[in-house]
């Protein structure tokens, strides 16, 4: 399984071809019925409920690939989005949602009461999708060119910035480095570029208030493009502090040879102020999968100490990168657990101790991918959240429970075969 995540990080690393036309379709697919795992018999946690006659479901945005003449996975194909919704004998209905004027979906989020937003390239493109009956629709928001040899809409994040009561967006992209602000003014979306640097990838934007003065951030990684080469690939983590009127721009933390793709803000320790969880990747030795890990993935936290931002280690993976951290009380003990998964060691829960300090466990080391997209989410609303993984080794939605002092795994849809797509985010939305 490892040989066929690392064709699946060859695959992700080639130039995505642009498409065309701004329509989407969408594809039904068979229900999965798989049988419930057994719940830890703990209080339930309260839970926001559901909005009535709604149905909390999965979004999972991905890109899809075809065969070449040699029959392997290795031209892009269409970018989509699945649906899935959880049935009441515990099994999930699976429906495509594939956006036609794009070859890979990055990310899809729920806006309010007035559509999905999605993310993608090649073209850059932001779009609002609405069901109309058996139909998805979209209308494209925000269509920009940035000029450089890749045009990729790649992470966002939404929050009111300026306080005026409508959600505004923070939006990363390749190639060219740009972070920029998409403004909600009315029913216009009027987008702001904060930073540009050309040859730049930025993968990942959070928002949050860390130094706890009522005002957000925009947290950023750019870094310098994926190379097969072996050699060393330098990154940041950059915050955009918003003052009331502009973003003052700022560095958090440079690595002159590792990239940081992945970043989460959220406060775990429950004392009030959020932190930053952001993962280092590996330092590697050689090329291609022959290349061997020189410093293995890091997990940092960092603490706004006086407006400076202060980086602690908080644990060790022994793989080449993760690029996907989430968080949540999985175990129902009333703490929150970080979780880590990793490109091809697998899913990782990492709890908090009373001394400070991380303790990691690997509750699934088969499962990988290259995103190897996690999220938490209680879409029972039973008080306790469930994690969701995207197993791309094994083309499967995998849904993760605590019970009986351990976590039990049941995949919940089939995607597809490996390498026949590629997962690259998982949120939740009330449909």
């Amino acid at each position: 399984m490892r040989s066929c995540a690392f064709f699946v990080f060859v695959l992700a690393c080639v130039l995505f071809a642009s498409c065309g036309q701004d329509k989407g379709s969408a594809q039904e697919g068979p229900a999965v019925t798989q049988p419930p795992a057994a719940k830890a018999e703990k209080p339930a946690l309260p839970t926001p409920a559901p909005t009535p006659g709604k149905r909390r479901v999965l979004l999972v945005t991905e890109s899809q690939f075809k065969t070449n003449a040699n029959g392997q996975y290795t031209v892009p194909d269409k970018g989509a989005m699945l649906v899935l919704t959880p049935e009441s004998q515990g099994g999930f209905t699976a429906e495509r949602v594939e956006d036609e004027g794009s070859n890979v979906m990055h990310k899809a989020m729920q806006y309010g009461n007035e559509g999905i937003l999605s993310i993608g390239g090649n073209a850059a493109a932001l779009k609002m999708w609405n069901k109309d009956g058996n139909s998805w629709r979209s209308k494209t928001l925000w269509s920009p060119t940035f000029g450089g040899k890749q045009n990729r809409l790649r992470d966002f994040e939404q929050a009111d910035f300026d306080g005026d009561g409508r959600m505004d967006l923070a939006i990363a992209t390749h190639d060219q480095g740009v972070v920029a602000v998409v403004w909600r003014r009315g029913d216009a979306w009027v987008p702001e570029e904060l930073d540009r640097t050309p040859d730049t990838f930025v993968h990942e934007i959070e928002v949050g208030d860390l130094d706890g003065n009522g005002k957000l951030e925009i947290y950023a990684t750019p870094s310098q493009p994926n190379r097969l080469s072996g050699e060393a690939q330098g990154g940041r983590v950059m915050r955009y502090a918003w003052n009331g009127k502009t973003f003052d721009k700022s560095v958090v933390a440079e690595f002159a040879t590792r990239h940081v793709k992945e970043i989460l803000v959220a406060d775990l320790d429950k004392d009030g102020r959020q932190e930053l969880y952001a993962s280092l990747e590996a330092e590697m030795l050689g090329a291609g999968e022959a290349a061997t890990i020189k410093e293995p993935v890091e997990i940092l936290r960092f603490d706004d100490k006086g407006g400076k931002l202060t980086g602690v280690k908080v644990a060790t993976l022994p793989d080449r990168f993760c690029r996907f951290l989430t968080y949540g009380d999985l175990d129902g003990d009333g703490k929150q657990e970080l979780v880590a998964s990793a490109f091809s060691s697998g899913v990782w829960v990492m709890k908090r101790k009373d001394d400070g300090t991380w303790e990691p466990s690997n509750i699934d080391k088969e499962s990988s991918g290259f995103e190897h997209a996690a999220f938490v989410a209680d879409l029972e609303n039973d008080g306790r959240p469930e994690l969701y993984v995207a197993d791309d080794g094994h083309g499967t939605i995998v849904r993760y429970e605590y019970a009986n002092g351990a976590y039990v795994g049941t995949p919940i849809n089939r995607r597809m075969v490996p390498s026949e797509a590629m997962v690259w985010n998982i949120t939740m939305a009330e449909l």
